[in-house]
């Protein structure tokens, strides 16, 4: 059944349009959907961000794969806006006074409502993770693609709701644009394929710091919404529709072949060294201790000085102080600076609870292990075995690693005396933990001026250099050629 308002009442298109859109607005905002998947994708990115200190690039991911989520509540909102009049097969024109091709033109008003959502979102994530922010490089090509998912998945339920107006038709399109989007990832067969660059969401950067094909990938999503958009003027203006399909088209596969063409299928170390090698990075010498950070990284350094400190204040003046680099991805075991040690970090760094908790506690290992020459870039042979630990036992530099580790980690004392106090990679056994635990009890400051006075004895892997003190332990012999195979290897 079709109702016809009088002709005499009827407004002119471009105000029917107008009216239209703002009422199809109005009844967006207050739509149930829009309001559940904007929560649930807030909640998603908050979720995939809360163990992590963030960065650009993981904030990008993560937003765009929450934007999916928003897509697909607006998908089912479009189609329910779009289908309205025709659901039942009845056609009601009194409540909407024009003609069906100006409704579909107002109906495009949910596109850009959803892409303002999209874009509240990602705003309201940074909001989520203050006071932290995210590091790295920015990129707003990437977290653009939080705006125009949401549009295209709006777009995309207007036209299934004016070409298939049935109830089931929104949820099924839902259900089949999942299965495809899930199969993209299946079907790639490397970085460089094109299947791979036609998800919404672009891939991480192959290394940190790396330039991504993005502009061609926001370049590609826009040609999306555009065919979208040209197919619901098909029924009414299809020589416009005709006009824009092809060149969206063509435009789209022209971007998506030039994501591919800028994504390398083998990495290089030299490709690594020009984003992320020594003569790009950020440094800087805090308390003797030098930082490095890779580009855009330098507010990270605040949060390993926390972890590093508390071990330097107590090393004698004359010690060694490791640098502390951080590293993209690929360890060639070369330093920075030939004869100084080094510590390596990451690009991921724990930030609330018990993760942040572990990065700094791994950190501060990491760097006792290293300023007593046990273990660590510079001072560990870079070959497979040797990566893999050695044993420090009997040696009197790993009763101080202990006696410093335990000052400088939360209750370190209780964990030594209970033996849960870590080295990391290098063992030791009951006698250096007691050892530590009988320097511990031993006032601070006379440990401090032994260790001060004996520094280079303490670090000699067979010394007996705090016999003084009453450390007992027996330094292992340590064979010319090298241990046997069925025994650990010694820490030199």
């Amino acid at each position: 059944m079709t109702v016809l308002a009088p002709a005499s009442v009827r407004p002119s298109g471009r105000v029917a349009v107008g009216a239209l859109a703002r009422a199809e607005a109005r009844l967006l905002l207050r739509s149930p959907l829009l309001w559940a998947g904007m929560v649930l994708s807030l909640a998603l990115y908050t979720a995939w961000g809360w163990t992590t200190m963030p960065t650009w690039d993981a904030f990008a991911q993560n937003a765009g794969m929450a934007s999916l989520v928003l897509a697909g509540a607006l998908l089912l909102a479009g189609h329910l806006a779009a289908s309205r009049d025709r659901r039942a097969g009845a056609e009601s024109l009194e409540t909407v006074p024009t003609t069906a091709a100006r409704r579909g033109l107002g109906l495009l008003a949910l596109v850009l409502v959803a892409g303002a959502a999209g874009a509240s979102g990602c705003l309201a994530g940074l909001l989520v993770m203050l006071p932290a922010w995210p590091v790295g490089r920015f990129d707003p090509w990437a977290l653009l693609v939080t705006v125009v998912v949401p549009a295209i998945g709006a777009a995309l339920g207007i036209v299934v709701g004016r070409w298939l107006p049935t109830a089931a038709a929104g949820p099924l399109t839902v259900l089949a644009a999942a299965v495809v989007l899930g199969a993209l990832p299946v079907l790639s067969t490397g970085a460089d394929t094109l299947v791979r660059h036609l998800f919404p969401v672009p891939d991480t950067p192959w290394v940190t710091g790396a330039a991504r094909p993005t502009g061609w990938h926001l370049v590609y999503l826009m040609c999306v919404l555009a065919a979208i958009v040209a197919l619901l003027r098909w029924r009414h203006f299809w020589i416009i529709a005709i006009g824009v399909l092809p060149p969206a088209v063509a435009t789209g596969a022209f971007a998506t072949d030039q994501q591919a063409r800028a994504t390398p299928a083998v990495i290089y170390p030299e490709m690594v060294y020009a984003v992320a090698g020594p003569a790009v990075l950020h440094c800087e010498t805090h308390g003797d201790v030098r930082y490095c950070a890779l580009p855009h990284y330098g507010g990270w350094i605040p949060l390993w000085r926390e972890a590093v400190e508390p071990v330097t204040r107590n090393l004698p003046a004359g010690a060694t102080r490791p640098t502390v680099r951080q590293l993209a991805g690929m360890d060639d075991g070369h330093v920075l600076v030939p004869e100084v040690p080094e510590i390596a970090t990451w690009p991921r760094w724990g930030r609330h609870g018990h993760w942040a908790e572990h990065s700094r506690t791994q950190l501060t290992i990491d760097y006792t292990t290293a300023a007593t020459g046990l273990f660590g870039r510079g001072i560990t042979p870079f070959d497979e075995a040797a990566r893999s630990g050695c044993s420090g036992a009997g040696q009197h530099r790993t009763v101080v690693a202990l006696w410093l580790l335990a000052q400088a980690v939360p209750d370190g004392t209780r964990h030594l005396a209970d033996g849960g106090l870590n080295l990391g990679r290098v063992r030791y056994d009951r006698a250096d933990a007691q050892a530590a635990a009988a320097l511990l009890a031993r006032p601070q400051d006379e440990v401090a001026a032994f260790l001060v006075a004996h520094w280079p004895q303490v670090m000699d892997p067979a010394g007996r250099a705090l016999a003084p003190l009453g450390v007992t332990v027996q330094p292992p012999v340590i064979p010319a050629g090298g241990e046997p195979s069925d025994q650990p290897r010694i820490c030199r």
